[in-house]
């Protein structure tokens, strides 16, 4: 039987990861110095990414010259500014409820394990009005590496106290789905086309909530 449910945020519980990947297209054009057109899969790159690393590759994409630390502080103003106006609940996987719902009847704990800062994962779950239901919530930014590395989904079985064979991720990026299989995590996919990312590595993949629901029916029964 399953002992955990652990999810990341963006592109998962709310439908951020493309507002973010068309945020950061933009500001890689407001530095970019070379007339280059970027592909799909350079762009791609960002996806998934902690803070401590999407510096690095907008540099490298835009082979801008300003210093790495001012783009960085760039970059953090340019995604408060922006985020600052986001109607998180209009972009919110409500169809969640279900697979909580779910979980607290048959005494499964849930977490949050995400690459983003812990203020942001924090003040989005408060606002879609779900921060209740976890049990614990983690955040890339307390690690020296974030994914693809498998540090926070360790941490988070640990925390939870589970072991990963009786433990589920729903992720969406390639980094992440590749964080929780490296920790020895089963992976659910929530399926994204808009981008170019590879989620061949997830065990299985949902369309919405309520096809990844029926999956971790079907895992939490069989197991």
């Amino acid at each position: 039987m399953l002992q955990a449910i652990i999810f990341d945020m963006d592109g998962v519980i709310v439908d951020t990861e493309f507002l973010e990947y068309r945020l950061q297209e933009q500001f890689i054009e407001s530095i970019k110095e070379h007339d280059r057109i970027l592909t799909p899969l350079e762009r791609s790159e960002v996806v998934g990414k902690g803070l401590s690393e999407i510096p690095e590759i907008v540099k490298k994409l835009s082979a801008s010259s300003l210093p790495l630390e001012e783009i960085k502080q760039r970059y953090i103003d340019f995604f408060n500014q922006l985020f600052a106006t986001v109607d998180y609940p209009s972009i919110f996987r409500k169809d969640i409820q279900k697979i909580i719902d779910f979980a607290r009847q048959h005494h499964i704990k849930l977490a949050v394990a995400s690459s983003s800062r812990l203020e942001h994962i924090r003040t989005i779950l408060t606002k879609c009005g779900i921060i209740q239901h976890f049990d614990f919530i983690v955040s890339g930014e307390q690690f020296e590496r974030s994914k693809p590395d498998p540090t926070i989904y360790r941490y988070t079985l640990e925390k939870l106290g589970v072991q990963p064979q009786n433990t589920v991720a729903i992720e969406d990026s390639f980094f992440g789905i590749q964080a929780a299989k490296s920790a020895g995590i089963s992976v659910i996919a929530y399926e994204e086309k808009r981008m170019h990312i590879d989620q061949s590595q997830a065990d299985d993949c949902g369309k919405d909530m309520n096809e990844i629901l029926t999956i971790i029916q079907k895992l939490h029964h069989s197991s």
